[in-house]
């Protein structure tokens, strides 16, 4: 990790560019919108999209992302959102809710691209 004092993530990031589907849901887990996104980086805990929608911290999505040829399916929450162009925002999710089967292929993928990265 870094040693910079302003840096508050806890788990390592790999860059990783995937494409992904996005839900945004209500409180009570009603589908309020939808779109693309890419993800810039991600961890074991959560990842940073990039999309043309502004999210609210607090805002809570549902994930589909690709891994190769599996489709798997995370809950998070949005820990923070900035605007990164007129056009683009990247934002901060920290996962709150996994199937146990896709939690698995996740941690495979991450563990494959952590070791891709450090040979």
């Amino acid at each position: 990790m870094s040693d910079d004092l302003f840096e508050r993530r806890q788990a390592e990031r790999r860059y990783a560019l995937n494409f992904l589907d996005y839900e945004v849901l209500s409180e009570a887990s009603e589908v309020l919108g939808r779109g693309l996104a890419r993800t810039l980086n991600v961890s074991e805990t959560g990842l940073r999209l990039e999309t043309g929608q502004f999210f609210e911290p607090g805002q809570r999505l549902r994930i589909t992302l690709g891994l190769d040829n599996d489709l798997i399916q995370v809950n998070g929450r949005v820990v923070n959102s900035q605007p990164e162009s007129d056009d683009l925002c990247s934002s901060g999710v920290m996962f709150i809710e996994f199937d146990e089967t896709d939690r698995h292929t996740y941690q495979q993928h991450f563990e494959a691209l952590k070791n891709a990265l450090n040979e």
